[in-house]
């Protein structure tokens, strides 16, 4: 009988085990490339984040969850996670997390993660919030091996080898496995899927080592996400929203490729250079409320140098041209709201309307940066950034300076101020019909100090205070009365600001007398005007208090054991006024005008009741109970001559704390329940490489 090599790899693995090879490093940091730095091995074994290291950076401080259950994103130091910039290999990317909240990367590629906070260098650009930097890692240049993983959660195939002495390629693919199980989470009176979440992902790339100078890469990345839900007769969102009667379907995905260039000159210079061409293709159907189909089609080539200057200065500069094709058409029902900054009407009474057209956007940048080491103790790094595009007619220009300090050799002191702005995210504000294409984009100021220690090599800790100063948020037009056909209506506008600040405070413990760990506390506060409204409110990412405490036990050469807590502020909502009766809407038969009527109105034969809409309190007015989680995970490790073999457990949710994510109403808005995440979860997972 011939047994098939990972059923070998298995078997042989499960006899003796021989020690455990050590992993390459990995640096998470914050605002800068320095401070403490967290190992590949601790952010692989993180519990609860099933190996996933850019899924852990939510134990990192500053980082907030906004979403419900495995469907979140990270908010950044008080900024939607619309607000931060994705970029893997030097090239943006559609996006790095899935439906199920893992990323789209195979943890086995991931070489250097970074999130920059806040005031970041220049040649970081497009984000208000954060800039998500990942480096995936060359293919090795040896024999071909394959690496299996599987788990509850996902299972993927990784094959890689040289093609010759200086080439060597990879293909990573991966597929979801939430398919089989996420029915038994869902009441089937409630909804039911008419497509169950999957999804997928895959890396290639190409390394050709051109000579000891010169690299070329060939990459492709791209991923892929379904999901299709219909309610049921019980359905609370149903009573609330008729408009949802057709259920709910997205489809999304993208594709990458990248041409890849680094060389160094001969003086030192180096320079990094792309060709990148990225699809992304957005389905979005919400019953009679929705239909929408974008592909965007983006162009860019960029092009940085750095350049040594003197024995300890370098000059880093650079360009880049872009160009989006998007592709669209939508119709349904249309209500003038920005959703993170008001309180909108229910969207099934939103006015009928249809658009469709191709929007052609060119933009073009620069940078120049010096850094400069003014004295043996102190580095000023001044920056400027150039920008602009043909569709909000804005030329950029935004400044940056980062500064360090070190008092003595444990004490470095940090400061950074930096000017940012973003394009429109949400591309329906800057639409003719339904928007309003003369938008500016928003701006902020971001201002960060702090001091970093490092006792030795086993401690450090890092304490930092920033400050974020926003402008030209955009917000629904509070004047706006018109027919939406009205082509010369503002139905948005730059009219709103807001402000963020905090502080966070990091200690790391590396690996000694067996164990590691780290602890986080954050504080922070965020708030936005409407100066439509002259609301001043606590912004929907606000959670005050955030802390995050794990600690992993190397038991012996081949086990491990680790748990992880977080405790973070409860979401805020905006609660219904339950002394205020919920306005009825009808419409006439005669007129087939539909109109909204409070409790005094006594409706009459012609009248047909449609629903309910709700009388809301004062925005984000009302804080949820506290998040908090423990999880748990051991790993067993095997390694062979010819194959190495790894085994999780993890217990998500130790002590089943049903986490209330928001509120759910009744039809007529007089009965509420809580929505909770997901109870204790019982997970294992198998890596082989053979």
């Amino acid at each position: 009988m011939r047994l098939s090599p990972l059923l070998l790899c298995v078997l042989s693995s499960l006899a003796i085990a021989d020690d455990v090879a050590e992993l390459s490093a990995v640096s998470v940091t914050g605002t800068a490339d320095e401070g403490p730095v967290i190992s590949t091995e601790k952010l692989l074994k993180i519990p609860g984040a099933g190996g996933d290291p850019l899924k852990a950076m939510e134990a990192l401080p500053g980082v907030t969850l906004g979403g419900f259950g495995p469907f979140t994103l990270p908010s950044v130091r008080g900024s939607s996670p619309n607000d931060n910039s994705y970029i893997t290999d030097f090239v943006p990317v559609g996006y790095v997390f899935h439906n199920d909240g893992s990323s789209t990367y195979n943890e086995n590629l991931v070489e250097d993660f970074q999130v920059k906070a806040g005031a970041w260098s220049p040649e970081y650009n497009n984000a208000l919030g954060a800039v998500l930097v990942t480096r995936l890692r060359d293919p090795y240049r040896e024999a071909w091996r394959t690496t299996a993983d599987i788990s509850f959660l996902k299972a993927g195939l990784l094959v890689e080898g040289a093609v010759s002495d200086d080439q060597a390629l990879y293909f990573s693919y991966r597929e979801s496995l939430l398919q089989f199980y996420v029915e038994n989470f869902v009441d089937e009176k409630e909804l039911s899927f008419t497509e169950v979440p999957t999804n997928h992902d895959y890396q290639f790339k190409y390394h050709w080592q051109l000579d000891a100078l010169t690299n070329l890469r060939f990459t492709a990345t791209g991923a892929r996400d379904k999901v299709g839900i219909e309610f049921g007769p019980d359905s609370k969102e149903l009573e609330r929203e008729p408009g949802l009667a057709g259920g709910l379907a997205a489809n999304t995905f993208y594709d990458n490729q990248s041409v890849l260039f680094d060389h160094i000159y001969a003086g030192g210079t180096s320079q990094e250079a792309a060709i990148t061409r990225k699809v992304e293709d957005i389905g979005f159907h919400v019953g009679d409320i929705l239909n929408l189909d974008v592909i965007s089609t983006e162009y860019r080539a960029k092009s940085y140098f750095r350049s040594p200057v003197g024995n300890t200065d370098s000059l880093r500069y650079g360009v880049e041209v872009e160009r989006w094709n998007i592709d669209y058409s939508a119709d349904g029902k249309f209500t003038v709201c920005a959703n993170e900054l008001e309180t909108c009407p229910p969207a099934s009474l939103g006015q009928p309307y249809t658009t469709a057209d191709v929007l052609v956007i060119n933009g073009q940048r620069g940078f120049i940066a010096y850094d400069w080491l003014a004295t043996p103790a102190w580095q000023i790094s001044p920056g400027i950034m150039l920008g602009s595009n043909d569709y909000t007619k804005e030329t950029d220009q935004e400044f940056r300076l980062e500064n360090r300090y070190e008092l003595n050799s444990r004490w470095t002191l940090t400061a950074a101020f930096g000017q940012h702005s973003q394009f429109p995210r949400q591309f329906q504000y800057i639409l003719k019909e339904i928007g309003n294409p003369d938008l500016e984009k928003p701006t902020a100021e971001h201002y960060v100090a702090g001091f970093e220690f490092k006792r030795d090599e086993l401690w450090s800790s890092k304490l930092e205070a920033y400050y974020k100063d926003l402008h030209k948020i955009i917000v629904s037009n509070g004047d706006y009365e018109s027919d939406i056909t009205t082509p010369d209506v503002a139905k948005y506008l730059n009219d709103g600001e807001g402000y963020a600040y905090g502080l966070e405070w990091l200690i790391n413990k590396n690996l000694a007398d067996r164990w590691y760990g780290w602890f986080s506390i954050s504080y922070a506060q965020t708030k936005r005007t409407n100066n439509q409204t002259g609301e001043e409110f606590l912004f929907a990412y606000d959670r005050p208090w955030t802390l995050n405490a794990l600690a992993n036990y190397q038991w012996d050469q081949n086990w491990s054991v680790g748990l992880r807590w977080r405790y973070q502020s409860g979401a805020l909502t905006t609660p219904v006024q339950s002394d205020n009766p919920s306005d009825r809407v009808f419409q006439n038969t005669n007129t087939g005008t539909i109109f909204v009527a409070d409790d005094s109105y006594t409706p009459t034969a012609d009248d047909v009741f449609l629903q309910y809409t709700p009388n809301y309190a004062k925005i984000n007015s009302r804080r949820l109970p506290a998040y908090h989680r423990l999880d748990f995970r051991a790993d067993r490790t095997f390694k062979r001559k010819n194959c190495d073999l790894d085994l999780y457990w993890e217990i998500i949710n130790v002590y089943n704390r049903l986490n209330v994510s928001d509120y759910n109403y009744n039809g007529d808005y007089t009965e509420r329940e809580n929505i909770t995440s997901l109870p204790t979860i019982f997970s294992v997972g198998l890596k082989a490489t053979f």
